[in-house]
């Protein structure tokens, strides 16, 4: 008997298989599927918790199985008696606790690393914007040729250029575009902040062109996470397809 438990991520669902179910217990695959019908006919509401299946026999054929969710396992297996059963139910708790657990440490972890890249992305473009503005600054013909100490304005910065000449860079410069959170332009439009965020999600509206991703601090707790402000592009798209014909933004 295999002493090895299989637990199955069925669309976000842990199950196990009938066949398996009835090889760990000692049954015919055959009663088990009976058992598993009576309960289903006894009660449509647990139709969900056993889902049809197939397996594949050594000679190739295919037969008819379930794979069971915990509580569909459960109410099959009280059925089961005797300590050998005790034992084997026991084992599976031990399995879907472990399966459990495991697909929730992979979630955080990707979790994790999905807020990590978004916050990296906000970085990059925060670089990608003042980098463009210096490029705006290097094409003017009073600054192309300049040099500080020897040093190209190219390696310096905003902040170091305006501390080594005195002179305000950035009336040099094209204003920064004006950008809005989602509860700004939700309030604007008179829909939740949410509605604003699952509509940008649905259209793919996140992009360079609608606005910049940036940290944030989260009204749930003191950490840093990244958030998308839209520019003068991205309310105008979000205000289309909400249908919005009039709205104030300051």
């Amino acid at each position: 008997m295999n002493d090895i438990i299989k637990i199955s991520n069925n669309n976000g669902s842990l199950t196990v298989s009938s066949v398996q179910v009835a090889e760990n217990f000692g049954k015919q695959h055959k009663d088990v599927l009976k058992a598993i019908e009576n309960i289903r006919a006894q009660n449509c509401a647990v139709t969900q918790m056993f889902i049809e299946s197939a397996y594949q026999a050594g000679t190739g054929k295919s037969y008819k199985s379930y794979e069971m969710t915990r509580d569909g396992f459960t109410l099959l297996a009280m059925g089961f008696t005797g300590k050998a059963a005790l034992e084997w139910k026991l084992k599976y708790i031990e399995a879907f606790n472990l399966m459990e657990h495991q697909l929730k440490s992979q979630q955080k972890h990707l979790n994790a690393l999905e807020t990590q890249a978004r916050a990296d992305r906000a970085a990059a473009m925060r670089i990608n914007a003042e980098n463009r503005r210096l490029k705006l600054l290097f094409d003017n013909p009073q600054w192309k040729d300049m040099q500080l100490s020897g040093i190209g304005i190219e390696t310096l910065g905003l902040k170091k250029i305006e501390a080594a000449t005195g002179i305000d860079v950035g009336n040099a410069l094209p204003q920064t575009e004006k950008t809005w959170s989602a509860t700004e332009i939700g309030n604007a439009f008179g829909v939740s902040s949410m509605a604003i965020g699952k509509k940008a999600n649905a259209l793919g509206l996140k992009t360079e062109q609608n606005g910049i991703f940036v940290l944030d601090k989260s009204r749930h707790s003191n950490k840093e996470v990244s958030t998308f402000r839209y520019n003068r592009n991205g309310v105008e798209a979000l205000a289309k397809a909400l249908g919005i014909g009039k709205y104030q933004l300051n």
